[in-house]
């Protein structure tokens, strides 16, 4: 039943104001990402990108990072894509800045992604690359900038290809 009532749940999120229930919805959902059934883990993802898009519960998604970032390596470009959305979800129209440590580890995650097979994975990498960047705190930026002197490269001849 597990799966079934997952998929309820996402569905019911989608089309209703699920203010009042969503602390127990992120819940629920952050449990399965771990899962070994890809479809368990889809949907998971479905729904967190459904619930990202809510500011109040923008720091229970943003303490599941470390889970997501090692979700990213996943061959399925739909999960990826629906992992990147969330990260985007998270930092669109706010204020939040990144610390350091953070914005690096996502992104050396994003870096594989700037050529993956899938357009839609790679647009969304770049994108999400560039907001992270954007937020970094101030005091953060230094030690950032080798990666990203490293990261324009490949990304230039990605923009040069396309």
């Amino acid at each position: 039943w597990d799966l079934p009532a997952l998929a309820f749940l996402v569905e019911v999120l989608e089309c209703h104001d699920m203010s009042e229930w969503s602390d127990s919805a992120l819940e629920i959902i952050s449990r399965r990402l771990q899962s070994k059934s890809k479809e368990k883990r889809r949907l998971a993802l479905r729904g967190l990108v459904v619930l990202s898009k809510d500011p109040s519960l923008a720091e229970g998604i943003w303490n599941l990072t470390q889970s997501l970032m090692g979700l990213l390596q996943d061959a399925d470009g739909e999960v990826v894509a629906l992992i990147l959305s969330v990260f985007l979800n998270e930092l669109h129209d706010r204020a939040t800045l990144i610390s350091s440590p953070t914005a690096l580890q996502l992104a050396q995650a994003l870096w594989p992604l700037f050529d993956h097979d899938k357009n839609h994975v790679h647009l969304l990498s770049i994108c999400l690359f560039r907001a992270v960047m954007e937020l970094v705190m101030d005091k953060g930026k230094k030690p950032l900038k080798k990666h990203v002197s490293q990261s324009l490269l490949p990304l230039f001849f990605h923009c040069h290809d396309e």
